[in-house]
């Protein structure tokens, strides 16, 4: 994106002169803004734009509409699977796993992030494919290197079994007034999945 690009806004405010990242990061910004003040149904592009202090062109030569833009703007906040390392080492890998599910949840908790979940189905799914179906999939994943390592239990390497750190995780974030800690993912790993997973005896 370029300066020049950057115009004044249709609210005949001053636009403030940026570009690239500066830009895109006001831009998603303002779309958060956005959702808060007016719900995804009162989301608009020029709303977005006049809220960023942009010109539509910006948005437009990037985003044909404001399901795009929303798309974007929730991608490059959510925290990505591909980040995560794995060591091949069972606690350490669960735990990398379901720190990335706390983060996503934590984030969550942003109000424009509710209204985008409750009044997007589209929004929805993409949250869910970005967030729960790469941690199932790990989950699971690891579990079975771990069955080949001995780690843990044959026959205990199953997608049912997978599901349990995210439900847990996903309850409390969704049933607990407080904030979820890194304490109490440590607490699932340590006090749920690992008793249950590892040999007996």
């Amino acid at each position: 994106m370029s300066a020049r690009a950057d115009a004044p806004p249709p609210s005949g405010g001053t636009a403030t002169r940026r570009r690239g990242r500066a830009l895109e990061q006001a831009i998603y910004q303002a779309v958060f803004d956005e959702l808060r003040r007016v719900g995804y149904a009162g989301l608009t592009m020029d709303g977005v734009a006049a809220a960023a202090r942009t010109g539509k062109a910006p948005l437009y030569r990037r985003w044909p509409d404001k399901d795009a833009l929303l798309r974007d703007a929730l991608m490059d906040r959510l925290p990505a699977a591909d980040d995560i390392e794995l060591v091949g080492e069972l606690r350490a890998d669960l735990l990398a796993v379901l720190r990335f599910l706390s983060a996503a949840c934590a984030l969550t908790k942003d109000p424009a992030l509710q209204v985008a979940k409750s009044e997007s189905q589209e929004t929805h799914a993409m949250m869910r494919e970005r967030v729960s179906v790469p941690t199932r999939r790990m989950l699971l994943e690891i579990l079975r290197d771990a069955e080949a390592r001995g780690e843990i239990r044959q026959g205990a390497a199953t997608p049912l079994l997978a599901h349990v750190g995210p439900a847990v995780v996903t309850y409390r974030n969704l049933t607990a007034p407080m904030e979820l800690t890194d304490e109490f993912v440590v607490e699932v790993v340590d006090d749920v999945l690992l008793p249950m997973l590892r040999p007996q005896g």
